[in-house]
């Protein structure tokens, strides 16, 4: 068969750009190859191939897991049923830390996954700073770490396992920072958005990167106690404001009750909310 032959037969039943990156995917050649040669032709392990990526995609498996990667902030990532699949709009909280050109601080991502945000962070910031990525699963890690090495910003971040910032509060690892930036893309989804979710997110995305309690803000909710935790026994010294900013990720229904939740922890705490690129509240912001 060529390549023509498995348009022809799937191109009814696939999304045509995913057909495309399957091709190419099992002839290991670029997507401009398989578009610019369709009379080539296919031998009996190139068209197994094919076929096994089909009836995966065919099942709803998600594209990137197919494939076994995704592009996040201009870098490719290795992912995994292990980890999240990367989305555009969560470049934003990059977008966010870049914005704010931080020198000398520590930059923790909680619920690093494939390790997109502090890798991309890592990638674009070429002030001093310190990088450390949490994650509670060791196998999402193991991904995180990596697509470190893959990208060349290894030696640059520290990685640990963690649920959140309860590794800090041992006596062995207290936190030492004169500038602390959290940047957090936890799970945020409520039962009820769970349950209208696409079959490739819900069937094949690890529930526990996701659902998190019935308003989807109970991992929020935790991080603040640990972040009021901190500030009350060691950080920031009493007097001293702007110590610590935390830029988050939300699901755009959120922005009220988050403000709201927020304010309850940090009262003097200024928030603030971003649009991403298709005009819904992303990003919540807030300093103390």
């Amino acid at each position: 068969m060529i390549i023509k032959d498995y348009f022809n037969k799937y191109s009814s039943k696939l999304d045509s750009l995913d057909l495309e990156l399957i091709i190419a995917h099992a002839l290991k050649k670029s997507r401009e190859f398989i578009l610019a040669h369709p009379e080539y032709n296919l031998n009996k392990k190139q068209e197994e191939r094919i076929k096994k990526y089909v009836k995966r995609r065919l099942k709803h498996e998600p594209i990137a897991y197919i494939l076994g990667q995704k592009e996040f902030y201009g870098l490719d990532f290795k992912v995994n049923k292990h980890v999240l699949i990367p989305r555009p709009e969560t470049e934003h909280l990059v977008e966010e830390v870049l914005k704010i050109s931080p020198k000398n601080s520590t930059i923790i991502d909680l619920g690093t996954g494939s390790g997109n945000i502090i890798i991309s962070l890592a990638k674009n910031l070429k002030t001093r700073n310190k990088f450390i990525g949490i994650d509670i699963s060791k196998k999402a890690l193991c991904v995180a770490e990596y697509n470190a090495k893959k990208n060349k910003v290894d030696k640059k971040i520290k990685f640990i396992q963690s649920d959140l910032l309860n590794y800090f509060f041992t006596k062995s690892q207290k936190l030492k920072a004169n500038k602390l930036i959290i940047v957090a893309n936890l799970p945020y989804l409520s039962e009820i958005i769970y349950s209208k979710t696409s079959p490739d997110v819900k069937n094949f995305e690890p529930k526990s990167a996701l659902l998190s309690g019935i308003d989807g803000l109970n991992h929020y909710e935790k991080l603040f106690r640990q972040i009021k935790k901190l500030e009350a026994k060691s950080y920031p010294p009493a007097g001293e404001a702007g110590k610590l900013k935390a830029i988050l990720e939300i699901s755009p229904e959120q922005k009220q009750k988050i403000s709201k939740l927020i304010k309850k922890y940090f009262p003097k705490a200024k928030v603030e909310f971003q649009k991403d690129l298709a005009g819904k509240w992303r990003v919540a912001s807030f300093e103390i």
